[in-house]
């Protein structure tokens, strides 16, 4: 009676197993490219990096440059009722209450640097090097955005194929018992045996569900970084593809004009050059090119001008230079050339980092790809030992622990082929982001 209570309860695990196979067949496969398109549109960090793109770009102007002229509209007015009382020289008395007044003045003021020692055109090329810096972050940030795309992708089609390889060998386990269980039914087994048959299903069955978790709890990753909703389920490929197409010589030559970190910290040292231009344009004198148009009207009843009106254009150039200014000047002058020198260091310094990170995975790519040859021959090997040694327990030629250790051989073989693919797409990753390929 328990036995059969048993075999209803696994029927039913079995049928449970069956139906999410059968509905993730139903379900649409998510392909990585389409995975990486809902990234590129929805994924918040590359909207911010958008974002801060554009906001560099407005920067670079040429007002903000300060080539333009500024111009400035003023008006001014005001009314007055006061007591006046006036005396001139030639005995005239002027002695009123009441006395009203008005004053009105208006004009457009326009103010034109003409000449700043070449700060501005130093600082409209800083400006054009900012908005390219801010380009290059963006790439960036969409960089990292793929990496994790895929990789989270591929980790999904990894613990898939686990979970593929332990169904197999749930469905052993299950052929294992039955055979004990027959054994023990024509006295040629001990009852020990199916009990060892019924603990090691249950758990292989314990770590099929904690499989599944994983699974979703992966998928749910992908959702957010898609920016999707998180209960969203979909299927993705059987298959973890490889390009094995690289050469190091061609990939380190890449680097220096592709890869966005290194593209990044040389633009960090084209700007301080820029800075360095702008800070020495203070040793240069400054002319202003200035010009109004005014109108005023100052209205009185009483006093020696009764009207003043004054309406007309006014021009004028100014011209300033600073000859000695506590020697500010030339400490800013000298900080920037040490500010130039700290960048140029920081470019050589990401450069030679950048170079030993391309060298460290292409040669563990190479490594992944080695290994992934010696999985794929013994999850082949796992797999017909396991067949063999099946087919002796059925005749009786072998015994549980045999076929228990052979299940576990085979079990390892398909976690181990299953890390292999998934670690060569890891450095095959970290190689496209490397050499600047991966946004192609």
């Amino acid at each position: 009676m328990k036995f059969s209570k048993y075999i209803h309860k696994q029927f039913a695990l079995l049928l449970l197993v069956c139906f999410i196979s059968i509905v993730g067949k139903a379900q649409s496969i998510l392909t990585v490219e389409q995975a990486v398109d809902l990234a590129l549109k929805n994924n918040f960090d590359i909207q911010l990096a958008k974002n801060e793109m554009q906001q560099t770009a407005n920067n670079n102007s040429l007002g903000n440059a300060g080539m333009l002229p500024t111009l400035t509209l003023n008006a001014s007015g005001s009314t007055a009722n006061n007591a006046t009382k006036q005396e001139f020289s030639n005995g005239l008395v002027v002695d009123k209450s009441g006395v009203k007044s008005q004053n009105i003045n208006t004009g457009a003021y326009l103010s034109w640097t003409v000449f700043d020692g070449l700060k501005m055109f130093a600082t409209h090329q800083r400006l054009k090097e900012m908005e390219a810096m801010g380009t290059i972050n963006m790439k960036l940030k969409i960089e990292n955005v793929l990496v994790e795309v895929m990789n989270s992708y591929y980790a999904i089609v990894k613990q898939k194929q686990v979970i593929s390889g332990l169904k197999a060998s749930i469905l052993v386990s299950e052929e294992r018992l039955k055979i004990a269980q027959k054994k023990l039914e024509i006295g040629v087994a001990a009852k020990p045996e199916v009990l060892q048959a019924k603990l090691d299903l249950s758990m292989q069955q314990t770590t099929l569900i904690k499989q599944l978790r994983l699974l979703n709890e992966s998928k749910q990753n992908l959702n957010q970084l898609m920016v999707v909703s998180l209960e969203q389920d979909f299927d993705v490929s059987d298959e973890i593809p490889l390009l094995n197409q690289y050469k190091y010589d061609e990939l380190k030559t890449n680097i220096t004009n592709k890869n966005n970190d290194l593209l990044l910290s040389q633009k960090s040292t084209s700007i301080a050059k820029y800075s360095i231009q702008e800070t020495r344009a203070a040793y240069l004198p400054k002319v202003n090119l200035n010009a109004n148009y005014i109108f005023s009207r100052n209205e009185n009843q009483a006093g020696f001008s009764l009207l003043n009106q004054n309406l007309g254009l006014n021009l004028g150039v100014t011209a300033s230079w600073t000859i000695f200014n506590g020697f500010v000047t030339a400490n800013n002058v000298k900080n920037a050339k040490l500010n130039l020198a700290y960048t140029t260091l920081q470019y050589e310094s990401v450069k030679t980092q950048t170079q030993l990170t391309l060298l460290k995975a292409f040669k563990k790519h190479e490594e992944d790809l080695v290994i992934l040859e010696l999985e794929q021959a013994n999850i082949a090997l796992a797999k017909e030992n396991l067949d063999i040694v099946l087919e002796r327990f059925k005749l009786g030629q072998s015994t549980s622990i045999e076929l228990k250790i052979a299940q576990q051989s085979y079990e390892d073989a398909i976690n181990n082929l299953a890390d292999a693919r998934y670690n060569g797409k890891l450095s095959e990753t970290t190689l496209l982001k490397l050499s600047g390929a991966i946004m192609k």
